[in-house]
């Protein structure tokens, strides 16, 4: 049963995946990093929802962007770090971090 798990349609389809999960990741980009009062959010898509997590899952921010670069005032958020994610429609999600200082 191991051998089996070994092939190489295996091995080929698990590096299919990685390669689109580093694709998606790479299409959002967030700047500045380190930042104090805003975040703008660059992306390859035209439109889509941000959010903004604390580490523990619960939303600290959502903004619907209906172009990109996108400005985001997080002057209400207290310092740390959060989780940036973006979706549209159907995409999958794009996530990266950011630190409020």
């Amino acid at each position: 049963m191991l051998r089996s798990l070994r092939s190489k349609p295996v091995a080929i389809a698990l590096i299919g995946l990685m390669t689109i999960t580093t694709a998606g990741l790479a299409a959002i980009k967030v700047a500045p990093k380190p930042t104090t009062d805003s975040v703008t959010i660059h992306s390859e898509m035209v439109r889509g929802e941000v959010t903004l997590r604390h580490p523990d899952g619960t939303i600290a921010i959502r903004r619907d962007c209906v172009r990109f670069p996108c400005k985001i005032d997080i002057s209400s958020l207290k310092r740390g770090d959060y989780d940036v994610t973006l979706t549209n429609g159907d995409e999958s999600q794009k996530m990266v971090g950011l630190y409020k200082e």
